[in-house]
């Protein structure tokens, strides 16, 4: 029996095989499930072969009877070994397929579906792995959803803001008392930077019943807009809405086929809208944004848009109206505290009107100031209105009360002397020159070295005209001559 006992050194074969695999804090990878694999065939196949082997050559082979019997035990024996294998590899293979999609999803192949047909805990490890990539897919699906809203809703708030600022500028334009012109064209431009809208156009009634002319246009395509400007158009159409104060829209969604068609008509435009801006409870222009596509409509938003801006254009045109009768109304001159030559002109024709009634002479002198242009280039703009300020204050002293003294241009004055006839009004005229000769002016703190003189012309009512019109010729015509004959003189018709 100690013979067999021999055969021991076949262990090492086991014990070499054991380092080849990592039994305790191996990973989940593919790689690694294979050598767990291995180990366990060895640990289920091999080392009971061996055993078997060993068993079978000690003990089973020296009393066996027959070969059938060393057959069947051998065939048992491998039998179990593979079935062991089997189970083994029915066991580790979904686990090495679910590890190997989990990473594929987890570097982004969110696409992927587990296919693991297996019982029990790996199935459902299967379906749980999943319902992850699917519910994964639907967030990235939503998060680009939610992307693309932000994206718009990013873009949405930077043209309100961006419209918003364009507002500002157009108010601030108006409170610093812009030409209107300017503040039009300011409008019109920003307009047409407006989605939507290809051209921009100020229109105001030509007088004419349905009668409008373009003051302004402005458009994506200059070469389209500029020969619109001042074109003159006929449209009942549009003239109902300017009476009634009616926003008209002709969209895509809006307005009927015959408005396209006289919109393309009058414009080349097939949709646009038409805005009335009212001022002083009148209707007083039509403000138009319009574009070539038919199949364009404007949204609330644009449409409120629209609305704000034709309201300030509206102020503008309010604001010009007010300051041209607030013009219209002023009597005195800011610069020199004396009537201006709206005032001047109408108080001659009322002071002509009575002088005729009572049979009473009225004269008119009109003077300027001889090379008063050499005092602005020497001494600057600030000098030369110190001058006139100082002359008019001077021109006050030598007239009554009744007398009407004026500033009717840059450097130019007039005096309306009623009650007083030619010799009179020449003294008076005289007077003036006078003082203004013997006026010390200054600059700054220092003297004019050289005295200022000026040049003046006479009329009289009725010698010389019987009209307000005619006396100012009459008095033009006599101060050209006393500029022609040396200045400092005056000169009556």
């Amino acid at each position: 029996m100690a013979t067999p006992r021999t055969s021991r050194p076949a262990r090492p074969a086991v014990a070499a095989a054991r380092p080849a695999t990592p039994l305790a804090g191996g990973s989940l990878l593919p790689q690694g499930m294979r050598e767990k694999l291995i180990v366990a065939f060895g640990l289920m196949s091999v080392l009971p072969l061996l055993v078997l082997g060993y068993v079978v050559i000690n003990y089973v082979y020296p009393h066996a009877e027959t070969g059938t019997d060393l057959t069947l035990i051998i065939v048992l024996a491998v039998v179990i070994a593979v079935l062991g294998l089997a189970v083994a590899r029915s066991l580790v293979m979904p686990v090495i397929k679910l590890a190997s999609e989990a990473r594929a999803i987890a570097a982004g192949e969110t696409g992927r579906s587990v296919e693991v047909k297996a019982p029990g805990e790996l199935g459902e490890l299967g379906d749980a792995l999943n319902q992850i990539s699917k519910r994964v897919r639907d967030n990235m699906g939503q998060l680009k959803i939610y992307g693309e809203q932000t994206k718009h809703l990013n873009l949405e708030i930077n043209r309100r803001i961006l419209s918003l600022s364009h507002i500002l500028q157009i108010s601030n334009l108006i409170t610093q008392g812009v030409k209107l012109e300017e503040v039009r064209s300011f409008v019109l431009e920003k307009l047409a930077q407006f989605e939507g809208a290809e051209l921009s156009a100020l229109l105001e009634p030509g007088g004419a019943d349905s009668t409008f002319i373009i003051r302004a246009a402005v458009g994506v395509d200059p070469t389209v807009a500029r020969p619109l400007v001042e074109k003159r158009l006929v449209s009942p159409w549009l003239q109902r809405a300017l009476d009634r104060g009616q926003v008209l829209v002709v969209d895509g969604q809006h307005g009927e086929p015959h408005e396209r068609e006289h919109l393309q008509q009058l414009l080349g435009m097939s949709g646009g809208v038409c805005q009335p801006l009212t001022a002083g409870g009148q209707g007083v222009a039509l403000l138009l944004t319009m574009n070539r596509s038919p199949d364009y409509a404007f949204d609330d938003d644009a449409m409120e848009l629209l609305r704000v801006f034709a309201k300030q254009m509206a102020i503008a045109i309010e604001n010009d109206l007010l300051v041209r009768r607030a013009e219209a109304l002023k009597v005195i001159d800011d610069l020199t505290g004396l009537y201006n030559a709206a005032y001047m002109r109408s108080r001659l024709d009322e002071e002509l009107r009575r002088a005729m009634r009572y049979h009473r002479p009225c004269s008119l002198l009109t003077f300027n100031v001889d090379e008063f242009r050499q005092v602005q280039e020497l001494y600057g703009g600030l000098t030369a209105e110190g001058v006139l300020k100082a002359i008019a204050e001077l021109v006050k002293t030598q007239v009554t009360d009744v007398d009407r003294v004026g500033r009717m241009g840059p450097d130019e004055f007039a005096v309306i002397l009623p009650e007083r006839n030619k010799r009179e009004a020449l003294e008076a005229g005289e007077a003036i020159c006078r003082a203004i000769r013997q006026y010390t002016f200054l600059n700054g703190t220092q003297r004019i070295p050289k005295p200022l003189t000026i040049s003046l012309g006479l009329s009289e009512n009725p010698l010389d005209g019987s009209t307000a019109e005619e006396l100012w010729a009459k008095a033009a015509q006599a101060l050209a001559q006393a500029k022609g004959q040396g200045k400092n003189r005056v000169v009556a018709c």
